[in-house]
């Protein structure tokens, strides 16, 4: 099934402005420019330019239109304001990504892991242990947990390429909405073993629970990250100043 038309005006402009034709702080096409190149509706363009804004690549500026905020950087740039796969986010990175299995188990939510995640108490979960290269540097360790109830396997094979591709293409699981935390701690002798830290004793590290669209939290990630290739891009706004 073909991605829907404001998914594929998201991508090309996002290619464009990745690849420098829209450079730092040039404007794109205007919404009619764009919706006769694409032969589409100015809505369907709108959204793809809300899309566009919610994962940091541009900003509405009144009077003026769509301004590109996204700079290049070197270091790989994943997203916190979008949930996306690694495979999708190397792919949109240009960095190769090789994932190895070390180790699946089903394990039971106790207290301290529910009070970390989030997830019921007593719940079954299927616990993957992932080791992930970036253009083949160990360079993440994942910790995924998925509730038995919506995730009842895990074949090795989809544990080493996409899960996420899995859930939603052959358990038709609808991933939502995720919110993270990130760290900064102390390698473990895991670390220590598996990554590529050079030189370094510590890991950046992003916690993250997914929810379904039923609203249950299905799936807890503790991502440790090699500090030289670690990289996270999002886009804020001013809050409501308190009076």
């Amino acid at each position: 099934m073909p991605a829907p038309k404001y998914e594929q005006i998201y991508e090309h402009l996002r290619e464009r402005i990745e690849d420098g034709s829209f450079p730092f702080r040039s404007f794109l096409p205007s919404e009619n420019r764009l919706s006769a190149h694409f032969g589409t509706t100015r809505p369907t363009v709108r959204r793809a330019l809300q899309y566009l804004g919610s994962h940091g690549y541009v900003q509405s500026i009144q009077g003026k239109g769509i301004q590109v905020i996204h700079r290049p950087r070197e270091v790989s740039r994943f997203l916190l304001s979008g949930i996306e796969s690694l495979e999708e986010a190397g792919g949109r990175i240009g960095t190769d990504v090789r994932t190895v299995l070390l180790s699946a188990s089903t394990e039971v939510v106790d207290p301290a892991l529910s009070a970390a995640s989030g997830l019921e108490a007593g719940e079954q979960v299927i616990h993957l242990k992932r080791l992930r290269f970036l253009d083949e540097r160990p360079a993440i360790i994942d910790h995924n947990r998925f509730l038995r109830s919506v995730v009842p396997s895990v074949p090795v094979e989809a544990a080493e390429s996409s899960v996420y591709a899995y859930l939603e293409h052959e358990l038709g699981v609808h991933i939502a909405t995720s919110s993270r935390m990130v760290t900064v701690e102390a390698a473990t002798q895991e670390d220590r073993e598996h990554l590529d830290l050079g030189g370094l004793d510590c890991v950046a590290v992003v916690e993250s629970l997914a929810f379904d669209a039923s609203g249950v939290p299905f799936e807890y990630t503790r991502s440790h990250h090699v500090p030289a290739t670690f990289g996270f891009i999002s886009t804020a706004q001013r809050l409501p100043a308190r009076r």
